[in-house]
């Protein structure tokens, strides 16, 4: 079981930026880790990371990353606020007995996949396949 620490992550700009993301709660069920820079709260940026072993009539085990992104800026109201929230997760479904090979091929076939110009265009730029 690895102990967590501070995560550093670089942001997406055109000179990209790293921010550090510290440890808020940790629990070997769910961790969260917080960019607190804003010091508002609501505008924190957080990712999560949750493992549920196999067991208890569940044959896989899941391991999930989230990601949660609020914006703020000027509501309807005139009033500073979250006016939106991105999300994303990434969930693995890792079936009992599978090897150590094939988690780290899917492992590589997500990161890989995510890198990929032709995902990047659906996924970051709302560019659809055809």
């Amino acid at each position: 079981m690895a102990q967590a620490t501070a995560i550093t992550l670089a942001d997406g700009q055109a000179t990209p930026v790293n921010v550090t993301f510290n440890p808020e709660q940790v629990t070997p069920a769910m961790s969260s880790f917080v960019d607190r820079a804003t010091g508002v709260a609501a505008y924190f940026r957080r990712f999560t990371v949750r493992f549920k072993p196999a067991g208890g009539g569940r044959k896989e085990t899941q391991t999930q990353y989230s990601f949660s992104l609020p914006v703020s800026g000027t509501l309807p109201s005139g009033a500073p606020g979250v006016v939106r929230t991105l999300r994303a997760r990434v969930i693995y479904d890792l079936p009992d007995g599978c090897t150590d090979g094939e988690r780290k091929d899917l492992h590589a076939f997500v990161r890989n996949g995510l890198a990929h110009a032709l995902v990047q265009g659906a996924m970051r730029d709302n560019d659809p396949l055809y």
